[in-house]
């Protein structure tokens, strides 16, 4: 009698966490939703640096040649490398994606395997990368096993980088639901807009703190070329941007991201002026730079999004009418 499984789903890392080549978390059979003939896993990843040597992302097994799931990265290049056990094979799937992951950037992955519909899928940022199909479909079969989930090393390396959100389900994910699924873990990465003429104090106040992996003295002065950070007051989120660029202007995305990176890092200084001394104070015109995408600089222009809002970007060097800024201070 077939055996029917209701959906479930676990995230088993919510947090970013960093992991070396030799670093690991692992997760028992019994403590993950219960598979039938399907799986899927999705994560995000950064990685600091590419491995001389087949990296592990995730593997289920007990053996190396116990492998479904199993998720590598090719040497040098960090190209995905996704594998499972085949009753015909121990080493099916797909040898190579792509020109590789970039370094410091973070990805959104998705590896669905279902056996009933013979298929293994490869999904990043939301979007289809590649697949493998079983071809004899009367006879070979996936072999799913019971053994632990490695994240990071298992019988050979780990990564070097950061991986956080990482969920595993008991059914294959399909288009739309990896699209969710990416989109959803960017609905803590509001996009940063403005919006209306009026200060909104409620939405529109951060706090200037410290850079990323630095510290301050609060109620300290902020001197003008410093390297700062912006939290907002209402979500206690970070003003940060990164290399995607917006689906308006195509120009670089600025968001409010609820993690803490080095792309959560601006330069402030004068604009229109060479003279970046003294301390920022009350009605100043400044420019933001971003530290971490060559300094391109906080911008917003008239192009509309859906509701209205004005889209907030990077582009250009800081010096152009868009890249103005004005400083008011709130009493607190």
């Amino acid at each position: 009698m077939k055996k029917f499984i209701v959906k479930e789903w676990a995230e088993l890392i919510s947090v970013p966490i960093t992991l070396d080549e030799q670093s690991q978390r692992v997760f028992e059979h019994a403590d993950l939703p219960e598979v039938n003939d399907e799986l899927s896993v999705t994560l995000r990843l950064k990685l600091q640096s590419h491995s001389s040597n087949w990296a592990t992302i995730f593997h289920k097994g007990t053996e190396s040649f116990i492998r479904t799931p199993r998720l590598e990265l090719v040497p040098n290049k960090s190209s995905l490398h996704a594998r499972f056990t085949g009753n015909w094979t121990n080493n099916a799937g797909i040898y190579e994606l792509g020109e590789g992951l970039l370094l410091n950037r973070w990805h959104h992955i998705a590896y669905t395997l279902s056996d009933s519909e013979k298929r293994l899928d490869i999904y990043i940022d939301g979007q289809w990368f590649g697949f493998y199909c079983i071809q004899n479909v009367t006879t070979e079969n996936v072999v799913f096993n019971e053994g632990p989930l490695y994240i990071g090393r298992s019988f050979g390396n780990g990564f070097n980088g950061e991986i956080c959100n990482v969920r595993y389900f008991n059914w294959r994910l399909c288009t739309e639901e990896v699209k969710k699924d990416f989109v959803a873990l960017f609905i803590k990465l509001a996009k940063a807009v403005c919006n209306g003429r009026e200060l909104d104090l409620k939405n529109d106040v951060f706090t200037v703190i410290e850079a990323h992996n630095t510290s301050v003295n609060t109620g300290n002065p902020v001197p003008f070329n410093s390297t700062i950070g912006f939290k907002h007051q209402a979500t206690k989120a970070f003003l940060h941007s990164h290399s995607r660029n917006t689906p308006i202007s195509k120009h670089q995305e600025v968001t409010i991201w609820d993690g803490r990176d080095e792309n959560d890092d601006w330069v402030i200084r004068r604009y229109g002026s060479k003279d970046n001394s003294g301390y920022l104070s009350n009605g100043d015109i400044i420019s933001l730079l971003h530290v971490n995408t060559a300094r391109i600089a906080l911008n917003s222009h008239p192009l509309l999004l859906d509701d209205g809002t004005q889209e907030v970007c990077c582009h250009e060097n800081g010096n152009y009418d868009n890249n103005k800024w004005r400083i008011e201070l709130i009493d607190s």
